[in-house]
């Protein structure tokens, strides 16, 4: 059984045949594939199986076929052929056509996309013979871009070989045609493209090339990329012309004919399409990586902010960086009949550094099963260079040792607080920014905060307007204006980050509102026993001490206060406005029916429960987990309530401890001691197990 349906599956890829070899056959081939269409594809060389894509859907066939090979192929059960070799392949399409004379099977010729016709600083001659004799009468070395098919014919014509430099394919075959046709194994330059216009310049500098050579290949063959490159560097390029001008079709075109052929393919099976996160680097073209330009120019469509997309050549592209635009977008290309399997989406400075690229990968996740039907993504990132990594190397400041911080796209009171902590306890940070603006902003924080910091302020870097000063935080706060702004700043005091609470009540707007003292708040901060991620319940919040001081100790603490009194969640939220934390809810009303629809919490604090703690307790059992509870009284008729605490099943760790203070206050010439009433701190587990966290 298995036998015979690998049986049905070999004459069916015998139906279609498709003469490759280039990248026009490979995206065909693969079209085919996601189109459930098996078929043969037949390539004349090692490398050229090498490249092309492995599916079930297709046999590969390495090796020049003759006339005589190519009808014993088309003698049974091939109703088409696609001839999709190289435009100055001739003799291979003379071969294909000869092979089918006579034969009632169907013949495509895909043709590669033309370049535009450019002659400034392009001599364009007629045959490699002729393009070689013009060769002969320059002086200066000579970098063939042309292939290795016609070299030797070409070398033959060229009487000093030590000024011939080829760039060919990295294959065997390639580089034994280097060697037959007499070129220095130095001088052969085996590289796989497509190649940008930097890396062209690159290869022209690095060799002291004097002339670049080329063929009327297309713009899949990167003519247009060495042209330009040639200009550039103020040196002539010779142009082979296609041998003969044909008729035929595009990738696009050539598959809707066979899908309409076979009919029994899976039109309508999700596409496989590769989204490129590409890191752009720090905005100016020339910054980006070899690797990034690769997959930009291969890309079917490109998408990204107006800015990025203004500095690249690419097939197509559209000011889109949000993952449900792009997604959209990709499905009506699809739907429209366009060819999409490779798409770029740009994202400046570099995708693991504070980069659009997480969420475009997070939304991608969300919005894939939308669009499955359609099409099947896959993901890569690629780096860019940072601006902080630029900076560095621009003043030769290691950044290794350093914090790095951006306020870029990021910038609130919460987040500037954040940044003066972290740069005050360092010596030397990082910091972007998205305009001079911002710069001023946290120039202002840090010298409010007593940090006596020397700004190293960049302005657009890569860019022609680049500009680079030092200045104290003084000078940095009249920094202004748009643009991208990245800086170090060295701190010649850092303090070192403190490890517990340090608020002070001096800190805190009072009013008449009753505050847990610095002494008894940090003590009972202490005993709660926090973690990062954990959720707090701050029961009876009054000034908001206990919540702001938590709160404070990490962003990822998630903080709950419950206050019914007015008068003191006013209070509350002005305090919490002074110190710009983010990570507390106030909620206005009496616990515990203010607890519905919240997180179960890991820690509770009870600071004032009006009388009603038993209800507060039993509200707190109803989640089912343990939790760590520390609750402060000072009336006796408290502490009775929490002795009976004790003997409950679900108390575990029951400690109680008194705690007096006082404060010295001068009288006279003298100082006393002025005592403040002594607190009882009461701390246990509440629920089951031992206190941790689920």
């Amino acid at each position: 059984m298995m036998e015979k349906k690998e049986e049905q599956m070999d004459n069916a890829m015998r139906r279609i045949i498709l003469f490759s070899g280039t990248t026009e056959g490979r995206l065909l081939s693969e079209s085919l594939m996601s189109a459930g269409i098996p078929h043969t594809v037949c390539v004349a060389t090692e490398y050229g199986e090498v490249l092309q894509k492995k599916s079930d859907m297709v046999r590969v066939e390495e090796g020049r076929k003759t006339v005589e090979d190519m009808e014993e192929m088309f003698a049974s059960g091939v109703e088409c052929v696609v001839d999709a070799t190289h435009p100055f392949a001739t003799e291979v399409t003379a071969n294909i056509k000869a092979a089918l004379e006579g034969k009632d099977i169907r013949y495509l010729r895909v043709l590669r996309e033309p370049q535009d016709t450019d002659p400034e600083g392009v001599t364009l001659f007629a045959s490699p013979e002729e393009c070689a004799a013009a060769c002969e009468s320059t002086e200066g070395n000579v970098l063939f871009t042309t292939g290795s098919r016609d070299l030797a014919a070409m070398c033959e014509r060229i009487t000093d070989r030590s000024r011939i430099y080829v760039r060919v394919l990295p294959s065997v075959s390639s580089i034994e045609q280097c060697m037959a046709a007499g070129i220095r194994q130095e001088h052969i330059l085996a590289l796989q493209g497509p190649f940008s216009e930097e890396m062209n310049l690159a290869m022209i500098r690095q060799y002291d090339i004097h002339l670049l050579v080329t063929k009327e290949s297309g713009k899949t063959g990167g003519v247009d990329e060495k042209k330009a490159a040639c200009r550039r560097a103020g040196i002539p390029c010779f142009c082979i012309r296609r041998p003969v001008t044909e008729e035929g079709l595009s990738v696009e075109e050539a598959a809707e004919e066979i899908r309409r052929l076979v009919g029994s393919g899976r039109s309508n099976a999700p596409v496989p399409i590769m989204f490129r996160l590409i890191g752009m680097g720090m905005g100016d073209l020339v910054g980006i990586t070899l690797e990034a330009d690769h997959w930009i120019r291969r890309a079917d469509v490109c998408f990204g902010a107006g800015r990025l997309l203004d500095t690249i050549t690419c097939r197509e592209k559209y000011p889109y960086f949000r993952a449900g635009e792009i997604l959209e977008k990709t499905a009506e290309l699809l739907d429209a009949g366009r060819q999409i399997r490779e798409v770029a989406v740009l994202f400046s400075g570099d995708t693991g550094f504070y980069s659009g690229s997480e969420s475009f990968e997070k939304g991608l996740k969300e919005k894939a099963d939308i669009f499955a039907g359609r099409f099947t993504p896959g993901l890569q990132r690629y780096p860019g260079i940072s601006c902080i990594s630029a900076l560095s190397a621009r003043i030769g400041e290691s950044y290794s040792d350093a914090e790095i911080l951006s306020l870029h796209g990021r910038c609130s009171t919460r987040s500037v607080n954040e940044a003066v902590r972290r740069i005050s306890r360092a010596g030397k940070s990082f910091v972007l920014f998205s305009s001079g603006d911002e710069v001023a902003l946290l120039a202002g924080a840090l010298r409010r905060a007593g940090c006596h910091a020397v700004f190293t302020v960049g302005q657009n870097l890569s860019y022609p307007d680049e500009k680079i000063i030092t200045c104290s935080p003084e000078e940095a706060e009249r920094i202004s204006g748009q643009g991208l702004y990245t800086a170090m700043i060295r701190n010649p005091e850092p303090k070192g980050e403190r490890l517990l609470p340090y608020l002070e009540d001096e800190a805190f707007l009072r009013d008449r509102v009753p505050m847990t003292k610095a002494l008894i708040r940090h003590e009972c901060i202490r005993m709660l026993e926090l973690r990062e991620g954990a959720v707090m319940y701050d029961v009876g919040g009054g000034t908001g001490s206990v919540s702001i001081e938590a709160a404070c100790l990490s962003d990822t603490l998630s903080v709950y206060a419950f206050e019914r009194k007015s008068e003191a969640v006013s209070l509350f939220r002005k305090n919490v406005e002074h110190f710009g934390v983010e990570n507390i809810t106030l909620i206005e009303g009496e616990a515990p029916e203010a607890f519905a629809g919240l997180p179960a919490p890991d820690a509770v604090f009870i600071g004032g429960s009006a009388g009603r703690l038993q209800d507060i307790l039993s509200e707190l059992l109803r989640f089912g987990r343990s939790m760590r509870v520390v609750i402060t009284a000072i009336t006796l008729e408290t502490l009775e309530e929490l002795l009976r605490l004790e003997g409950m099943p679900e108390v575990t760790g029951f400690r109680m401890r008194q705690i007096s203070f006082g404060e010295a206050e001068p009288l006279g010439a003298y100082h006393v001691m002025k005592t403040e009433n002594t607190i009882t701190v009461t701390s246990f587990v509440l629920g089951e197990g031992n206190g941790e966290r689920e």
